[in-house]
């Protein structure tokens, strides 16, 4: 039975990638010595390349700069000086980064982020003629942003965390500058419509998680927001919610030196333009070691992960915020720290019951990542955390609703997301055979690596492609060894069996005489 199972996994048709070895690769010389034939070797030596590039990937996490975040960073006025800007380095940026087309954000984007677009763009109109400076870009923005208007209202765009206010504030901002956007009166009323029902809030209008919500899109109500009040949620490195945009609203407004302070490091760390969310480098790393291993390649770079999660461990036994203050990030820590037997507390995840994650701002937005962290985390239980056990049966059936619905809310794009939620559910770690969940992952694997909050991003030191492309050129090697392995089991199998009936007749014709 275990050999016909064998080979039927052995029999999957194989992933495809740039070079599979054949099963002809390796061979015998006729004095019973392994030879290693021409295809073999640059196997090898590709592979050998792709470990190097991953390996340097552990170095330093990179983000993708958002437009979005560094217009709003270059409209906060100097403390001295309120007619010039406090970082005229982001406002140079903004004129420098312009796209042909008119608009700001990422060059690649997808056609279903025009949304996220939108944002980036009108958010560096409105730090272009805060400061009077650069005409023609302001007027180039304005026509992307008119012949793209109607995406603002299209139900099938992805839209950004707090786009439905966050936008309409800011043609609101825009008419307050004189800036004329030619937009028509039926969109724009539709729009201003969604953006009132969102903050009229419903049942859930007094909850701690919209608190917070509110507080995060804050940059989109200016003045009709409390900005002493919001202050609450500031963190111990000055920022709000490690969200620039937020925090250099926040400084606008206030003049808080923390928040400068975490504005002036940020620019430190990525030059004249900010990320839409810093720092990020405990959950990059995460999710790095998660694909490796579920990939099957983290054996390949066993010394970069123990370095990586011995950071990560201290930084767990010092309660940094950068894990502790993110549902996703600290289940993920949860459950890949325990996984490699590092002594951790699960107290921490206690507070997260489903009455408890719905008062957060991941339950507010529905996060189906959080949720699928938080239901991850659970396999990783002791006997005496009987919370997990309730984590569990809550996170499945939010899972399972969230799915049937087919709108899912998430960092990663939706059909990732819904990917990966279903092989979690059908495929629970406890249950699952290593090489095929490798194989899954495998085929499942998102190779653009795009990420959205308030704006798009991507971690641009993580090459996907080079991860995916070493998982596959490892499993088809194994599926070539194990192929061998198996053809020996089958002729030496049989063989053996032979030679024990015999002996068994053997024996007992002898005792017979």
């Amino acid at each position: 039975m275990f050999i016909s199972h064998f080979n039927n996994l052995l029999a999957l048709p194989k992933p495809k990638m740039c070079c599979t070895p054949s099963l002809s690769a390796v061979s015998t010389d006729h004095g019973g010595k392994k030879t290693m034939h021409d295809s073999e070797k640059a196997l090898l030596l590709c592979s050998g390349e792709t470990k190097k590039r991953i390996s340097e990937m552990f170095n330093k996490v990179e983000l993708s700069v958002s437009s979005y975040d560094t217009a709003w960073v270059a409209m906060v006025p100097s403390l001295n000086s309120p007619g010039v800007p406090y970082f005229p380095q982001c406002l140079n940026w903004v004129l420098d980064n312009q796209l042909p087309d008119g608009s700001w954000g990422l060059m690649d984007r997808p056609l279903f982020l025009v949304k996220d677009t939108l944002s980036s763009t009108l958010a560096s109109v409105l730090a272009l003629k805060r400061w009077n400076i650069g005409e023609e870009h302001v007027n180039n923005g304005i026509d992307f942003i008119t012949s793209n208007f109607a995406s603002a209202t299209d139900e099938k765009q992805h839209t950004p965390i707090g786009f439905d206010i966050i936008f309409p504030g800011m043609i609101e901002y825009a008419q307050e500058m004189g800036i004329n956007l030619h937009l028509g009166p039926t969109a724009l009323n539709s729009m201003m419509q969604t953006r009132d029902l969102e903050l009229q809030g419903g049942t859930a209008s007094n909850s701690e998680g919209r608190k917070m919500y509110l507080a995060y899109v804050a940059e989109g109500l200016r003045n009709e927001q409390d900005w002493k009040e919001i202050m609450k949620y500031q963190r111990k490195n000055g920022s709000l919610f490690n969200s620039p945009s937020t925090t250099a609203a926040a400084a606008a407004h206030l003049h808080d030196d923390n928040c400068l302070n975490y504005l002036h490091l940020t620019l430190e760390r990525f030059g004249n333009a900010v990320p839409t969310a810093y720092p990020l480098d405990i959950y990059t790393q995460l999710c790095m070691v998660d694909s490796l291993e579920s990939l099957g390649i983290a054996r390949y770079f066993t010394r970069e992960i123990k370095s990586v999660l011995d950071k990560i461990h201290s930084c767990w036994l010092m309660k940094d915020e950068e894990i502790f203050l993110d549902i996703a990030t600290c289940a993920m820590a949860f459950r890949i720290l325990r996984m490699h037997g590092y002594d951790i507390s699960s107290d921490v995840l206690a507070q997260y019951g489903k009455e408890g994650f719905s008062n957060t701002l991941a339950g507010y937005l529905k996060d189906t990542s959080a949720v699928l962290e938080l239901y991850r985390a659970s396999d990783f239980m002791f006997p005496d955390e009987l919370f997990l056990a309730e984590h569990k049966s809550w996170s499945n059936d939010l899972l399972k609703e969230e799915l049937s619905k087919g709108t899912m809310h998430a960092n990663r794009l939706s059909e990732q997301i819904r990917k990966e939620v279903n092989v979690a559910l059908n495929y629970p770690y406890y249950a699952n055979l290593p090489r095929l969940e490798n194989r899954r992952s495998i085929e499942h694997y998102d190779t653009n690596n795009l990420r959205i909050l308030k704006t798009s991003y991507r971690p641009i030191n993580l090459d996907n492609k080079d991860l995916l492309k070493l998982a596959v050129e490892d499993f088809n090697l194994c599926q070539l060894i194990h192929g061998k392995e198996l053809n020996q089991l089958e002729k030496y199998g049989l063989y053996f069996c032979f030679n024990i009936f015999w002996d068994t007749m053997f024996n007992n014709d002898k005792r017979l005489l």
